[in-house]
Formats: C-alpha cells, structure tokens, sequence
C-alpha cells in the first residue's frame, strides 16, 4: 500500500493494464464457445467423412470374398443409405469457408453423392441379379465399379486434388 502510495503517477496505468486485462477475459470467455462449436463441427465433418468411405470401403473388401447376391446388394445399399441421411443431415453452411474449391463443405457434399452413386449401382445391380447369384463378370464389374467411387471417397477423405471427368472421353470420337 505504501508502494502506491509513494508512486501515485503509476496509478492511471494500473487501471489502464487492469481494464485491459478485463477486456481481453471477457474476450476470451464470449468466444471461447464459438470457438469450441466451430472445432466440434470440423471434427464431426471429418467423421462423416471417414463414414461415408468406410461403408463404400466395407463393401468393396468383403465383397471380394464372396459372390454377391441380391440380399448382400441390399444390405450394403442400406448402410450406404444411413451414411448419406447422416451425411446429409450436416449443418454444412456453419462450417468456415464454404467456398474454397477443397473446402470441408465441398467435400462432405460431395462424399455424399459418391455414397449415394454407389447406393444407386448396388440398388440397380440387386435388381439385375434377381435371386441368383451373380456371375463372375458381374462380379468384377461390380467391384470395379465400386472400387471407382472407393478412390474417388479416398481422395476426398485425404484432400488431394481431383482432376474432373471429360465427357466425351478423349479418343472417345476416332473408336465409335
């Protein structure tokens, strides 16, 4: 107490560096849930980001074990099912950068309809087999087909860059 009192000029600055202190808190405390909330939602995008390959990537390494038949098609369609409802269900525009070519938005929408192409393959290919067992070729190109839209949830799951498809296929013209 003496200290202050002796220094008396010192005093403005103390409140100063104490009103600062009070404000950067009060910063601190008013964000700190934003800040958690926006953490949470990164996080729970990449989860439904490793969701929506795993159920692709399930499939596709069972499926090499066995041929498949119109009850297994079914069921793997399901599951793929519950990933895009989830997927789906994500408050995509709460995320940071919406509008990045790479952003988490872009590729959750995107995981999205990967699982939901393969869904629609599996679905369509449940009702080619009918009740037999497939064949071979439809065997391979069942998993060909699946594995096509594995790599594409791969590359979306590690961020890599993504070259888009051309339509007609160059050199598509000279061969029909």
């Amino acid at each position: 107490m003496e200290w202050l009192e002796q220094h008396e000029a010192l005093a403005g600055w103390a409140q100063f560096l104490g009103a600062v202190l009070a404000l950067f808190l009060t910063y601190i405390t008013a964000f700190a849930p934003t800040w958690r909330r926006k953490r949470q939602l990164r996080d729970e995008a990449m989860r439904l980001l490793m969701h929506g390959y795993e159920v692709i990537e399930s499939f596709h390494r069972t499926s090499a074990h066995f041929a498949p038949f119109q009850l297994s098609l079914r069921q793997a369609a399901l599951s793929m099912n519950a990933a895009i409802e989830d997927l789906g269900r994500f408050p995509v525009y709460e995320l940071d950068n919406n509008f990045g070519t790479m952003s988490l938005a872009r590729r959750l929408m995107t995981m999205r309809m990967t699982v939901a192409a393969a869904k629609l393959f599996l679905d369509q290919a449940a009702q080619d087999i009918g009740d037999r067992t497939a064949t071979a070729e439809e065997h391979e190109f069942l998993r060909e087909m699946v594995g096509q839209q594995l790599k594409m949830a791969e590359n979306l799951l590690m961020n890599r860059q993504m070259a888009r498809p051309e339509w007609p296929a160059p050199g598509a013209a000279e061969t029909a």
